[in-house]
């Protein structure tokens, strides 16, 4: 078809977005969350293989009335058959409908329409950007859709759960379509824990309409069962999932703009989070996640990506651990030093031009974490949480890891029995009694 063809059906759709804007724009908004998402959010899990599915920037609008505004910008690339590349772009507005037939039941009903545009967006400068700031190799691949194509969303989504005091069971259906690009349905069961933190697990289905072979990475990455959690805060929402099947993971960061004027209900601290960027003596990042509840602690260290700047290694090393820590101050201490113990397991996972599985090991290991917490803990408050930052440096120790040896001259530097580590992290104390939003 001629792109005179294509000029009728691509107005209706910018006249479809101007009308879903001026919708919204007399409403108030109650939360506006940006946000990205990157492949690279393994949990010490995923291979992050840095391909198909790559990165992603977001925004999310919910107004007083219950209306919802997103757009979800996604790069996508193919270095390894077609090496090409393609960006998508959703802009969609919902409304959910609830109902509470039982006392205990929730059900709701959620419809979506909007408008998709696949094609050449101007990502490849976004992500090479990204990399240059990160210190990694650009990746550089011509867009496999001269044109842009503008097209009509539409997607429903459809829950019921049952409350369990301060917990919740549930489930969730959600089927969506672009008629000329794919459709896509998912069905999952989840538990949320007070509003906070949802677990879940479920099947994903895509299915493409457009069969160009540039897009055969991301379907199948996509596809199959996973596990999934969702993390919300007043201020911070953070989203991980992984497909066991095919090792793609996936992870997102927000936050919530507008979060800052919510009321100050923060009393005491029931549960909390951690979060970090750390560093070992090779210069390689380190994510922290953690969960501290009354001493104990529940901890993962992952850190992936290239062996060396244009290595055709890379690798993916994960440490899961149990642990107590063990602070002497109290919360209204400027300065509150504190001492971790942990014990677990560490995955060493090497892969070779992006696929190729070199090693996929897991050993015992231990580790000592020294802490030193910055300003009180509930100096900064937003909502029902209280944030504050502390300094922190580790030392692991790996059973072992003589027997993993690789022919990337880099390796063995990277698979030693002592890793040292130091960093800043965020802990989040949530005040589950007085309600997460």
């Amino acid at each position: 078809m001629s792109m005179h063809g294509h000029r009728p059906k691509r107005h209706a759709m910018i006249g479809m977005a101007v009308v879903m804007l001026s919708i919204v724009l007399p409403l108030t908004p109650a939360s506006l969350i940006l946000g990205t998402g990157n492949d690279w959010i393994t949990m010490g899990f995923g291979n992050n293989e840095d391909d198909g599915h790559s990165f992603s920037v977001y925004g999310a609008t919910r107004f007083d009335n219950g209306l919802l505004l997103s757009i979800d910008i996604d790069g996508y690339t193919d270095q390894q058959t077609i090496h090409k590349r393609y960006s998508t772009l959703n802009l969609a507005l919902s409304y959910p409908f609830s109902f509470q037939p039982w006392p205990n039941v929730e059900l709701s009903l959620s419809p979506t329409v909007g408008v998709h545009l696949a094609g050449n967006l101007g990502l490849e400068a976004v992500q090479n950007l990204l990399h240059r700031i990160l210190g990694r190799d650009e990746v550089a691949l011509p867009e496999a859709y001269q044109e842009l194509k503008v097209m009509a969303l539409m997607a429903a989504s459809a829950s019921a759960s049952v409350s369990l005091g301060s917990h919740r069971l549930g489930v969730s259906a959600l089927a969506s379509s672009v008629p000329l690009w794919e459709s896509r349905f998912d069905f999952s069961l989840y538990y949320q824990i007070g509003k906070l933190i949802t677990i879940g697990v479920g099947y994903h289905l895509p299915i493409a309409h457009d069969d160009h072979p540039v897009r055969s990475i991301d379907l199948a990455q996509s596809h199959g069962f996973y596990l999934s959690s969702l993390y919300q805060t007043p201020l911070i929402q953070t989203t991980w999932i992984i497909w066991p099947g095919t090792g793609f993971s996936w992870g997102g960061f927000g936050i919530d703009v507008l979060s800052f004027g919510q009321p100050k209900r923060f009393v005491h601290a029931d549960l909390s989070t951690v979060s970090g960027i750390y560093y070992d003596t090779e210069g390689f990042q380190t994510r922290i996640s953690a969960l501290l509840f009354r001493g104990f602690l529940l901890q993962v260290h992952y850190s992936n990506g290239p062996t060396a700047k244009g290595s055709i290694y890379r690798r993916n090393i994960g440490m899961w651990s149990l642990g107590w820590q063990w602070e002497p101050f109290d919360e209204h201490a400027l300065l509150r030093p504190s001492l971790s113990l942990l014990a677990g397991v560490k995955r060493y996972n090497l892969n070779m031009n992006l696929s190729q599985v070199i090693i996929d090991e897991i050993r015992p290991a231990i580790g000592i974490e020294a802490g030193l917490g910055l300003g009180r803990k509930n100096g900064w408050v937003v909502g029902s949480s209280a944030y504050h930052f502390r300094l922190g440096v580790a030392l692991h120790y790996t059973f072992a890891v003589s027997s993993l040896t690789a022919p990337d001259p880099r390796w063995d530097r990277i698979a030693q029995p002592w890793t040292l580590i130091f960093g800043l992290a965020l802990q989040i104390d949530h005040d589950l009694d007085t309600g997460v939003r």
